[in-house]
Formats: structure tokens, sequence, C-alpha cells
């Protein structure tokens, strides 16, 4: 899926998306924005403008590839915990020994490399080389 080529209605619906994920990771306001990468870009009161589909994010290419590892991520935690859904958002919060006793959500929080550590964790085909 090549977000940039979206058209504004599946842009809406991806915003939409992107906003209940991070609603049911139970994070802040300012966490949602620091993963996505728009800290300092928009302010955390105007989140309810996306959440409600009244306005879409501007999906440049760094926003795109951050969508890109939340849906994986999403995707991800919904395969490794498929009968509790909520267990994805608390084993978010918890140390892993294998991140050197960090929290997934931390090292999300650190950046795309970070993002991509959580995502290959979850998902060994992720770290496949062709």
């Amino acid at each position: 899926m090549d977000i940039s080529e979206l058209d504004d209605k599946a842009q809406s619906k991806l915003t939409f998306q992107l906003s209940q994920i991070l609603e049911n990771w139970h994070l802040e306001d300012l966490e949602q924005l620091k993963l996505l990468g728009l800290d300092g870009l928009i302010k955390p009161r105007h989140l309810h403008l996306y959440r409600r589909s009244n306005q879409s994010f501007d999906f440049d290419e760094q926003l795109a590839k951050r969508t890109k590892m939340i849906l994986g991520i999403n995707d991800s935690l919904d395969t490794t915990f498929p009968t509790n859904k909520e267990y994805g958002a608390i084993w978010l919060r918890r140390s892993v020994k294998k991140f050197k006793h960090k929290t997934p959500l931390e090292l999300m929080l650190s950046g795309d490399t970070g993002m991509m550590r959580v995502w290959h964790f979850l998902d060994c085909t992720q770290g496949w080389k062709n």
C-alpha cells in the first residue's frame, strides 16, 4: 500500500484507524504524537479532530513509514494475543528481557529503529532479507 497515493477519503479512514489503534493501546496524547512523529507539529488538544475523522493526517514519507510500522505491530499483537486484545496494550508497557528490560513502548517512542526492533520481535518475517 502506497499511502502517498491514497485519496482524501482513504487518508481520512487511515487516520481514524491509526487513532483507534493508539487509543486501544492506551497511549497518552503526547505518546501518540511522538509515536507518529507529529510531536511539535500537532498540539495534543487537537487530536480529537483526527479521532473523529474531521481531519486527516498529512501523510508525508516519515508518517507513512511510521504508519506501516504501527499497523504491522498492531497486526502482530493481534496474532500474538488472539484471545485477549487488551493484553497487547499491557505487553507494550511490560519490560522485556530481550530489550534490556525496557518496555516495547519505550523502544517505540525512541524512534524508527526502536519501532522496527519491536516489530521484528513480534513478527520474525519482518527481519527476513531477500
